[in-house]
């Protein structure tokens, strides 16, 4: 086992700090610290093509400072598209390479990453296109689909719990919960976005997303499965989700909801953590 070397010199009862700074030199490196900060602003500024570049701005022997802040927006612009791409491949699909390109520059602009994590970097490009392109266009709903795929890949790992199961043998449904996976998600969909999807002719719909072993996965639900993984994901009891999924006399015949089927398809597809029973209300 390792062991990190103590900082040899220090002081002792000090932790091996030095004595503190005079009150000029502390006033003076403030300064710095806030005039640094105003150039490096000032400086995201251009890059992002906001503003003009900043005062004193010098580039390397033989660069011009045009040709500096270009090659930096060029960087920038291939590290949006590559960073986005990897995330919203549905929309790539449907823009290409090219036209995508160009909107997540946009969103660059609109809405830098606000960490150095750029995986975490996107969830707003759903609303960024609702106000652009409209939810008649489709491409809002292919943003909250690949998001929710995203988000679903990077969820916690579950195991199924699978004695918990005992319990929907023994006791009455109004008394159990269900658990389902970390990232599972019910998605609302625009018949615009199912038809880019190649879904046509059903008008709206809900599309369900989960991680299956390591690769996200998503399919689209009838009128009642998506009633009843409503009230699960909302926290309800086994029996209120029941009674919403049979609460849809507007369903086709064909889409009535069988627990049994859901059990056997959620343990296959791995929706389902385990089951509990309910905390007493007081």
């Amino acid at each position: 086992m390792g062991h990190r070397c103590a900082r040899a010199g220090g002081a002792a009862g000090r932790g091996g700090q030095g004595p503190p700074l005079p009150a000029r030199a502390r006033h003076r490196s403030t300064r710095v610290s806030a005039a640094l900060v105003l150039q490096q602003q000032a400086l995201l500024h251009a890059l992002l093509g906001a503003d003009a570049p900043p005062p004193g701005l010098q580039g390397l022997p033989a660069v011009s400072k045009a040709r500096g802040l270009a090659a930096y927006q060029g960087h920038l612009r291939s590290l949006s598209a590559r960073s986005l791409g990897q995330v919203f491949t549905q929309l790539v699909a449907h823009l290409g390479e090219a036209d995508f390109a160009a909107l997540a520059w946009s969103f660059w602009r609109a809405e830098p990453p606000a960490s150095g994590d750029l995986a975490q970097w996107g969830s707003g490009l759903e609303a960024f296109l609702m106000d652009r392109a409209g939810a008649a266009s489709g491409l809002p709903g292919l943003a909250r689909l690949d998001w929710a795929l995203h988000q679903a890949e990077r969820a916690a790992n579950a195991v199924l719990d699978v004695d918990s199961l005992q319990c929907l043998a023994t006791e009455t449904p109004d008394t159990l919960q269900l658990a389902l996976r970390p990232g599972l998600q019910l998605l609302h969909m625009e018949a615009e976005a199912l038809s880019l999807l190649g879904i046509d002719g059903m008008g709206p719909r809900h599309l369900l997303v989960w991680r299956q072993a390591w690769r996200a996965a998503w399919i689209s639900v009838s009128a009642p499965q998506a009633s009843f993984f409503g009230a699960v994901l909302a926290g309800h009891s086994l029996q209120s989700a029941l009674e919403a999924a049979a609460a849809r006399p507007d369903s086709p015949p064909d889409e009535t909801f069988d627990f049994a089927d859901w059990l056997q398809s959620a343990l296959q597809q791995e929706w389902l953590c385990g089951a509990s029973r309910l905390a007493a209300s007081d």
